[in-house]
């Protein structure tokens, strides 16, 4: 397998589509057409007309899978919250891939998790082999937007398919404000739809979670919810115990898309391993129910959490990619995917340093690197493919020597 990333961040689409395509060519220096295109741009681009663009350059054969993002990450170029479009060309050779698409999520996302898993239950047989998992995480209707969750369609996918493979994706969207995000669906365009894109042959897909928090607190229980909404911790009205617990430290206004809960799937007093924390944010505040609206609904009653504290410092990154290299012995890694929590970008958390660039040095060259920011990462906790938040997901795919 070989593959050739392109980037662009030109606000003429048209343009955007044949410099990032033309780039991922020339990139990997094939001269054959490509056997299937990711592709992820910001909602500034028209989704069909971009399409257009990348297929009058790879031609019309070569499905093209993805959607929107908030920004987008290559080898030595990133940028977010403009005119960002990625490409990645891939030339299989003796590898194979599977797309299989569904729509419905606005309606029913588990219902649409089941239909996308059973499509697959006789083309996926082998838990090992690699899935990604994108859909579109907006539902947005007039001036009303809300979000479509990740858990109950990997409850779906998982009931359909009978089993959890070795699985990563994201929920896309395009901006920060939640404009409707498209989806490229393999021979068209769509809203509201989930994609899987499996692989067959020798590849082999290794992941890692790099979230970048640890715990700040000793355990509180969540002992009243409703949906994604938390309404009392230890009994007491969930706005309430988390002001008098934060005090002046974070007030509650601050609360969204900065007040990070950890929910530790490992041994309760076991050494930290953020492998074993599915990390939840703060996505607003039910003020008339005294509740916190989080972005997934599995913060039921009796899941027992930690308030989660962000590093400042961006060392944590690279030991994590290079154990992925160092890993792979008989192996070559041929291609790296990165999902990115929008919310993680510099100039959006307030932080001094981008993850981006750090995770570029990591990389340093040595495969071709397609990164998006994403509005829900997904990705395996204690073994298990789960939604997360304020997470960065490195995956290194590779094929024998």
């Amino acid at each position: 397998m070989q593959v050739g990333v392109g980037y662009s961040d030109n606000p003429v689409t048209i343009m955007a589509g044949i410099q990032a395509a033309m780039e991922a060519i020339k990139n990997a220096a094939r001269s054959r057409p490509c056997d299937l295109a990711l592709m992820f741009s910001t909602s500034s681009h028209n989704a069909h007309t971009l399409r257009e663009a990348v297929a009058s350059v790879i031609g019309r054969s070569a499905p093209i899978v993805g959607g929107g993002a908030t920004g987008a990450i290559a080898n030595h170029k990133f940028g977010y919250s403009g005119d960002q479009i990625i490409v990645a060309l891939f030339w299989l050779d003796e590898v194979t891939f599977q797309l299989e698409v569904e729509g419905g999520l606005r309606e029913n996302e588990e219902a649409t998790g089941w239909e996308l898993g059973s499509k697959l239950r006789d083309k996926v047989r082998d838990f090992r082999k690699p899935v990604l998992l994108f859909y579109d995480a907006i539902n947005r209707e007039a001036d009303k937007v809300s979000m479509i969750m990740a858990t109950p369609l990997l409850k779906g996918f998982e009931d359909g398919l009978g089993f959890m493979p070795n699985l990563i994706g994201a929920g896309l969207q395009g901006d920060y404000v939640a404009s409707p995000t498209w989806q490229w669906t393999g021979g068209g365009v769509a809203q509201h739809h989930s994609l899987a894109l499996t692989f067959g042959g020798s590849i082999q897909m290794d992941s890692v979670i790099m979230h970048g928090c640890r715990p700040a607190t000793g355990y509180y229980t969540v002992t009243k919810a409703d949906r994604q909404i938390i309404l009392e911790i230890n009994g007491q009205p969930a706005l309430d115990f988390m002001s008098q617990l934060l005090g002046h430290l974070i007030p509650p206004e601050s609360f969204p898309f900065f007040l990070i809960l950890g929910i530790n799937k490992g041994e309760r007093w076991g050494e930290f391993n953020e492998e074993n924390y599915a990390s939840r944010l703060c996505l607003a505040l039910d003020l008339e129910r005294r509740g916190i609206v989080m972005f997934e609904p599995d913060m039921v009653a009796g899941t027992e959490f930690q308030v989660m504290f962000r590093s400042l410092d961006l060392d944590y990154i690279p030991p994590r990619i290079e154990s992925l290299f160092s890993g792979l012995r008989n192996c070559q890694p041929t291609f790296a995917l990165y999902i990115n929590c929008a919310g993680r970008a510099a100039a959006y958390s307030g932080a001094d340093q981008e993850d981006a660039i750090t995770v570029q040095n990591a990389v340093a060259g040595r495969v071709p690197l397609l990164g998006i920011y994403s509005g829900v990462e997904i990705a395996a906790v204690r073994g298990r493919p789960r939604g997360l938040d304020w997470t960065g997901v490195f995956a290194l795919f590779s094929v024998p020597r």
